[in-house]
């Protein structure tokens, strides 16, 4: 694999084996989660209702629900599974809805200085380009100074404590990404949006921890090649996690299909 992303490196430490299937033998499923289709379609949503405010325009609440509608009607598939069994597709979408909504609410007039939504990132770690990563950043803000925010939207139940943003890996990635195209950086803020409950984390990184952090992933990357190159194992790490898991049919310690799965 000669591109990593903060998902895939997160793979390999849940479940190696899973990161094989992924990754190495390149199995690739139309199965998803409703959590994740719900999510994919709110962070659609979002987009769109910051596409707008960067055309000077102010959508209505209205209009930003329209559109999560209507690519949940249009993006809406036969394999998309649900594991908790009480809770129907109608469910979901609803959730979905009132993300929007507290979010909408919240933010209102969006006076942000936006700068643009779901950034690509391809960057290095070094200067050879033996360790290059790819990213998408949710939404940058920039105040013009050199002052900048990244921003993720998360869609599902878990929020972050203080502590648990201050040790996250996935933002602080980007920022190693952010600072790679741009050497005028005064500051970067790291915030998360917890869409089910409207509560807001942030977090900063320090230059030693953006070095560490570099050098952690560096680490992992040559660990990860190195069980390429000797042939050495991937073991399924069983937990809580398989229930969700569609790698359920080639994973080593599973047998059949995922039967938590509808």
């Amino acid at each position: 694999m000669k591109r990593f992303s903060y998902s895939s490196l997160e793979t390999f430490k849940k479940c190696p084996a899973q990161y094989k299937i992924r990754y190495i033998d390149s199995i690739r499923k139309p199965d998803e989660s409703i959590e994740a289709f719900m999510g994919k379609r709110v962070h659609e949503a979002l987009e769109y209702l910051y596409n707008e405010v960067l055309d000077g325009r102010i959508p209505f609440f209205d209009h930003v629900v329209d559109q999560y509608h209507s690519n949940w009607r249009d993006k809406w598939h036969s394999a998309i599974g649900i594991v908790r069994a009480e809770n129907t597709a109608d469910y979901y979408k609803i959730l979905g809805e009132d993300c929007i909504a507290r979010y909408y609410r919240k933010y209102t007039p969006f006076a942000e200085p936006i700068v643009g939504n779901e950034i690509e990132l391809n960057f290095t770690l070094d200067d050879d380009g033996k360790y290059q990563i790819k990213g998408i950043i949710d939404r940058l803000d920039h105040d013009g100074s050199g002052n900048w925010e990244i921003h993720d939207y998360k869609s599902g139940k878990r929020v972050l404590t203080q502590n648990q943003a201050d040790k996250d890996n996935q933002l602080a990635l980007y920022q190693m990404g952010l600072m790679s195209k741009d050497k005028e950086i005064k500051s970067v803020k790291l915030v998360w949006h917890f869409l089910q409950r409207g509560i807001e984390v942030e977090s900063i990184r320090s230059k030693k921890q953006i070095l560490d952090l570099s050098t952690s992933i560096k680490k992992q990357i040559d660990n990860i090649r190195s069980k390429i190159s000797n042939g050495g194992e991937f073991p399924a790490k069983k937990s809580i996690l398989c229930n969700w898991c569609y790698c359920w049919e080639e994973c080593p310690m599973q047998s059949g299909t995922n039967p938590f799965i509808k």
